[in-house]
């Protein structure tokens, strides 16, 4: 699924579906921000996420048995 992921100071704060909503949400942390000296410096990257799962304990045995995993 591709994704908008904003940041704020190199730390990830949220994702959306869109580039509008993106620039929604970090406009909406600029209203937030009150002392001029301090503003943060927001990004948003455009990617796929991709869910990887945990390689399930039987094939890790059956790899460990086999000599693939020292």
């Amino acid at each position: 699924m591709k994704r908008y992921y904003i940041f704020k100071d190199g730390m990830m704060i949220g994702s959306t579906a869109t580039r509008e909503n993106a620039s929604d949400m970090i406009r909406s942390y600029q209203k937030a921000e009150t002392h001029p000296f301090l503003k943060s410096e927001f990004s948003i990257i455009f990617g796929e996420e991709e869910i990887i799962p945990y390689e399930s304990t039987r094939k890790k045995r059956q790899r460990t048995i086999e000599g693939f995993d020292r």
